[in-house]
């Protein structure tokens, strides 16, 4: 490895996360994707922006999840069942994996990722009648690959966060001029329709890897593409709020169909005659339109934008006694629940259903309950780092306010609004909750998984530390510090020190965290080799303390969990110490000091009085009865040397301390 990737590995950020306590069961937040469990099965898949795949049980009548696919580093962007084995899935980690859904498989760890993407990967195509072999994937920065699924399993041999980029499984389709939102594939796999931002539609051979012609009318992003079986039609769905029905031969639109909706279309779902189109978008409304007499129906009103439509045909029924029927139709929304809608087709099932025309905004409702809800927990959509700099105040989406330590994986206090009256700014403005304290930034958070990650910088992760005693360590020596940083990486890995070590972690000191994160905690940082994407871990779990993982770990990190680096120095503050005029107080020698920035008034009293006894010839002088002053201002007791420079002296150290009696 050259100095320059040295030197971009050691600095690459670390990011842990601290799930919600619901996390195993449930999806955190918006559902992105969702795809079918294949013919004759109980189960469902689904993709969300809390970066897991999950696989749902349907049978009992009541969901379930039966298990959780992890790995991914960002959201989940799209879902597939790309075989009767596989799922694809596509992630805004840059990655694709795949996962072993076999049956009688239990295994939730990712059979490969996908290396090749350098942006968001947004969409996934597989043969329609879900023939083994090929699937494609495409996403921003112009991309499109296709995968051979078979070459892909067999040469990606490593564990899926070791995966990196063979050229020998995929194959880049170039061409494209803007980034893909939608893909649609053929029957066999052997047609691809791709579009996004560039507005017109491309026509692909996946056998020859070339383009075979465009289509041109949207006016706007297109973000949904469904190809029928034989590959001679597809149907679109644009931003531009419009459905287009496309002649793929011909290159030509043979139908538009505009006032369903009242805003972007997102998904679409068509079904097995290619004679009606499920459509949803930002407006939460679902329509289904008749491609034969042109006429448009309003389903039902979602309670947020739908992302993804999915049609399970297995249980679609005919005739007028049955109800006529498409089937069940699933979606998957930015709200945090998934639901399945039994499709009636308008006008054939004894009511007098009104639609319009394509022209016209649909009014009819034929039907509009759900037959089952998946609900998944409320996101965090609101945090502040509390100014003691180890605690942070969350709301989710319901309004629900919690308050997190970052060193443990639940809340250690939740505010209900009601008993306590509580508000998210009323309590940021609580003395007792939130104490006027000064702690330099160490760590920053972001809540985009919908649950709380802290993300640790090299640059900024040693600007904090603590007196052991104010953490809780036992017998700790009166003026014993420990950075905060510190503590933190070696609670995340020392579980993982002792396998790499084959012994228990070196420590002459207790911890100042003594209970290790949980297992559903994940750490996850950039790809160390070819920088594409992120590695997503829990280290518990899937770590056993290998050379190969030491390297595979960003340096800085690695090194301070080993205790191989250097404990970082004390952040210091300069500061000058003279008699307030009129106390009739000595001077002390040395008047000029520096220390650490968590130093407080009252050990500096504490100095000042030793200094003071020396001068006067063994005298004794009463600490606590001195007063210090700062720029004219009474310094309190529990000041620190950070928070007096921030507060009140508020230019470039030394600091000018006063003392009197």
């Amino acid at each position: 490895m050259n100095t320059a990737a040295l030197v971009k590995r050691q600095r690459r950020p670390v990011t842990y996360s601290l799930p919600q306590p619901e996390y195993a069961n449930k999806h955190v937040g918006g559902v992105n994707a969702v795809d079918l469990g294949g013919e004759g099965s109980d189960s469902i898949f689904t993709g969300g922006r809390d970066g897991t795949v999950r696989m749902w049980d349907l049978s009992a009548g009541m969901p379930a999840c039966a298990r959780r696919f992890e790995g991914h580093g960002g959201w989940v962007n799209d879902v597939a069942r790309v075989s009767s084995t596989h799922l694809a899935s596509a992630s805004s980690d840059h990655t694709v994996r795949l996962w072993d859904i076999s049956e009688g498989s239990m295994s939730s760890s990712c059979a490969v990722a996908l290396q090749g993407h350098t942006d968001y990967v947004m969409a996934l195509a597989c043969a329609s009648e879900r023939l083994e072999g090929k699937f494609a994937s495409g996403g921003l920065n112009r991309e499109i690959f296709l995968w051979d699924i078979e070459r892909c399993l067999a040469i990606n041999a490593a564990p899926s966060y070791l995966s990196v980029k063979n050229d020998g499984c995929v194959t880049a389709l170039g061409g494209s001029k803007e980034s893909i939102y939608a893909l649609g594939m053929d029957g066999t796999g052997n047609l691809l329709v791709s579009g996004g931002t560039e507005l017109a539609l491309r026509v692909w051979d996946t056998r020859s890897a070339q383009k075979e012609g465009k289509l041109k009318g949207h006016t706007d992003n297109v973000r949904a593409i469904v190809v029928d079986t034989d590959g001679k039609k597809c149907v679109t769905a644009s931003s531009d709020r419009t459905i287009r029905v496309w002649d793929i031969g011909e290159q030509r639109c043979v139908q538009t169909f505009a006032g369903m909706h009242t805003g972007s279309i997102w998904a679409l779902a068509c079904n097995r005659d290619f004679t009606r189109v499920y459509s949803g978008g930002i407006d939460a409304r679902i329509c289904v339109t008749s491609l034969r007499d042109r006429k448009s129906s309003l389903v039902a009103n979602e309670s947020a934008a739908i992302l993804k439509l999915r049609l399970d045909e297995s249980t679609r029924a005919s005739g007028f006694a049955a109800h006529s029927s498409d089937g069940d139709l699933w979606t998957a929304t930015a709200s945090r629940s998934i639901k399945r809608w039994p499709t009636i087709i308008p006008g054939e099932d004894g009511s007098s259903a009104n639609v319009e025309d394509s022209h016209g905004t649909p009014t009819s409702t034929s039907f509009s309950l759900p037959s089952m809800e998946i609900i998944g927990v409320s996101p965090i959509v609101r945090h502040s780092v509390l100014k003691n700099k180890m605690e942070v105040l969350t709301q989710d989406s319901m309004g629900a306010i919690a308050l997190w330590d970052v060193s443990r994986s639940t809340p250690i206090r939740t505010f209900d609004g009601v008993t306590d009256g509580s508000d998210f700014e009323i309590l940021l403005e609580n003395e007792s909750l939130n104490p006027d304290v000064v702690v330099p930034s160490w760590f920053t958070c972001n809540t985009r998984s919908g649950s709380l990650a802290i993300t640790l910088s090299p640059s900024s992760a040693f600007n904090a530390e603590a007196y052991a005693s104010d953490l809780g360590i036992a017998d700790a020596a009166p003026d014993e510090r420990r950075n905060l940083g510190v503590e933190i990486i070696r609670l995340l890995m020392d579980e993982w020190v002792e396998k790499f070590t084959s012994s228990k972690p070196p420590r002459s000191t207790k911890r100042a965290f003594a209970e290790p994160l949980p297992s559903e905690c994940a750490v996850s940082f950039a790809h160390p080799i070819d920088d594409s994407g992120r590695v997503c871990v829990k280290i518990r779990e899937d770590f056993s303390g290998t050379p190969t993982e030491r390297e595979l770990l960003p340096k800085w990190f690695a090194d301070h969990a080993l205790n191989q680096a250097p404990e970082p120095e004390s952040p210091k503050i300069s500061f000058r110490l003279a008699p307030r005029a009129g106390s009739g107080l000595a001077e002390i020698s040395p008047a000029s000091v520096s220390a650490p920035k968590i130093l407080g008034a009252q050990k500096i009293r504490e100095y000042i009085a030793q200094k003071l006894d020396e001068t006067d010839g063994g005298t004794s002088t009463d600490a606590s009865a001195l007063a210090l002053w700062c720029a004219g201002q009474p310094v309190p007791s529990s000041a620190t040397l950070a928070a007096a420079l921030a507060r009140v002296w508020k230019k470039s150290p030394p600091i000018e301390l006063e003392y009197s009696n």
